[in-house]
């Protein structure tokens, strides 16, 4: 599959600012939402006017701002799967660890159908995924990582941004953890992949090792 193939495409959801996406093939209705957050009317919009099919719901980590669509999405395809890491379910349904109550609306959602493993590979919608625990923001933060034959896409929710890396200051944050999970799972990955994070624009591995001034004089920059 070349990177041609695939269409992602972005959504800005909530005062937030969350990045929210959804992957497919060209020429299939089937298709991958990747953090939906609060208010997601645009992405949900756009899947019904298409006549998508959503497959799954991937949750790169618990926070609400990430997750705030996900009951809505699941009770209009209730089909589509739900998938987080092993260490992250309990945000889920508890609204002090997913920072809802924090914010003073304390809200909970739906139970994982799957629980996912660190390195574990699947497909949804025919699109091959791998799954990274890439903990530091949250204790079991997950990037998914979509390989084609010519590049590599990361949705790498919270842990690096252009320019920036993800918060350490919650409860089951850490920065050295964080800044471990960079070097080796991010920064180990080809210079031209494309990291989709969970706020703010794209931008690459080889950007990132050059320009991020929070990882400068980082190992392997």
């Amino acid at each position: 599959m070349l990177s041609q193939d695939v269409v992602i495409e972005r959504f800005v959801l909530s005062d937030f600012q969350e990045n929210a996406y959804i992957v497919s093939r060209r020429a299939s209705s089937d298709c991958a939402i990747i953090d939906p957050g609060m208010e997601p009317d645009s992405l949900i919009k756009s899947v019904q006017e298409r006549q998508m099919s959503p497959r799954a719901i991937l949750i790169t980590h618990g926070h609400w701002d990430h997750i705030g669509g996900v009951s809505t999405i699941k009770s209009l395809w209730p089909n589509a799967q739900v998938m987080i890491g092993k260490n992250e379910r309990d945000k889920l349904t508890d609204p002090y660890a997913n920072l809802s109550a924090l914010f003073g609306f304390p809200s909970t959602t739906c139970c994982p159908d799957k629980d996912l493993q660190d390195g574990e590979e699947f497909k949804v919608a025919e699109i091959p995924f791998k799954a990274l625990e890439t903990p530091g923001h949250s204790r079991g933060h997950l990037v998914y990582v979509l390989e084609t034959d010519d590049r590599s896409f990361v949705f790498c929710g919270d842990v690096i941004f252009s320019s920036g890396i993800g918060r350490t200051d919650f409860a089951d944050g850490n920065m050295t953890t964080l800044l471990d999970s960079i070097r080796r799972k991010i920064f180990s990955l080809s210079d031209n992949a494309c990291l989709l994070p969970g706020h703010g624009p794209s931008t690459t591995v080889f950007s990132e090792k050059q320009h991020n001034p929070y990882l400068k004089g980082f190992p392997n920059n």
